[in-house]
């Protein structure tokens, strides 16, 4: 069963970002041949209006082929009207964004979703600093002030607070915060983990803050689900940062079985842990579909920024070309990662 819910995930993620090109299309004005879930053999499929709706095998992808791309030959086509290079530059992007842009509203709906029964959601201001806390005083952290920045790290959500002091664990920290209604940076903060008492009567390490906790209004749920996801996106770009500066082992990487594994372990212990994890998994896709990279999102919204500057098109066999390169190296790293992934699951 878990199994099941993991592909129906997938499905789903896919479904929703491949809707969003398809509606911006047929907003566009852009005759849309086929709209597929899934690669592979079609399960089932229907035309209607002029559209082959398709769900199809493997649900780890899918497609939205628009006129104005190729036809069914491989070549471009001729008759341009209503294909996807007679829309304007500007519809364009638009369609090329779409599946981002729903992937990121989803991820928000779903975060929504999941705080809505929450009763209290924890903030990053400091409602007070435990006795000997090393770094209070006029020039550190006092009680009342909100936490905004520790370092390169913006502060979005509490938890935020704990992964940027973990990053900078063992070296002073710059720290932003909110002081009075002014914003106050702080110079070489010294915070270490230390043993305070905790409310059990023991002692625990921690790094000597406590923090305000807010009553779960409709608003508050709502502004912690926009800071939340902005968490997400920060966390996907630090990501990024870290594989771009080699500092990510290869089974650090999580591919499609990593993925599907950790769905299907969320969703035998919590059906919101799970969808909290979507919520994630969706954002994530929103970013990573827009990296300038051929073969994704970005790599055609790349193009398309080229030819704004030039004033003319990219020539399309050249295009394709390089997006068909793109794709063969996306292809071979989903492979790697994939076996990656599977050599750990063996391994435990």
């Amino acid at each position: 069963m878990s199994i099941l819910i993991a592909v129906l995930v997938f499905g789903l993620i896919v479904f929703v970002h491949e809707l969003g090109h398809f509606v911006a299309a047929k907003l566009s004005g852009v005759t849309v041949y086929r709209f597929s879930i899934g690669f592979g053999p079609a399960i089932v499929k229907k035309e209607w209006k002029g559209t082959l709706y398709a769900i199809r095998l493997l649900p780890l992808g899918g497609s939205v082929v628009m006129k104005g791309e190729f036809d069914e030959e491989g070549n471009e086509v001729e008759d341009q009207t209503g294909s996807f290079q007679a829309a304007s530059l500007p519809r364009r992007f638009a369609i090329s964004a779409a599946g981002s842009v729903m992937n990121f509203l989803t991820g928000l709906l779903l975060i929504i979703i999941t705080l809505w029964p929450a009763q209290a959601l924890p903030t990053a201001q400091v409602a007070s600093l435990e006795e000997n806390f090393p770094a209070g005083g006029e020039n550190g952290i006092q009680e009342g002030d909100e936490l905004l920045k520790i370092n390169d790290f913006h502060i979005f959500l509490y938890g935020d607070v704990m992964t940027a002091l973990e990053y900078g664990a063992g070296e002073p920290y710059d720290i932003t915060v909110r002081r009075d209604g002014e914003k106050i940076e702080l110079k070489d903060v010294e915070l270490v983990k230390q043993e305070y008492s905790d409310s059990q009567g023991g002692t625990s390490l921690r790094y000597g803050m406590n923090f305000v906790t807010e009553k779960a209004t409709v608003g508050a749920k709502l502004r912690y689900s926009l800071n939340n996801a902005g968490s997400f996106m920060q966390s996907v770009t630090e990501g990024l940062k870290q594989i771009f500066r080699g500092q990510v082992k290869k089974d650090d990487v999580m591919g499609t079985v990593g993925i599907a594994s950790e769905i299907s372990s969320r969703a035998k212990t919590s059906a919101l842990d799970m969808w909290y994890f979507v919520a994630f998994l969706s954002i994530n896709l929103s970013i990573m579909n827009l990296l300038p990279i051929p073969g994704l999102d970005g790599g055609k919204i790349l193009f398309l920024l080229i030819e704004a500057i030039i004033r003319r098109p990219v020539p399309p066999k050249f295009e394709g070309a390089v997006q068909l390169a793109g794709l063969a190296l996306i292809f071979g790293l989903f492979i790697f990662v994939t076996y990656n992934d599977i050599v750990r699951l063996i391994a435990g």
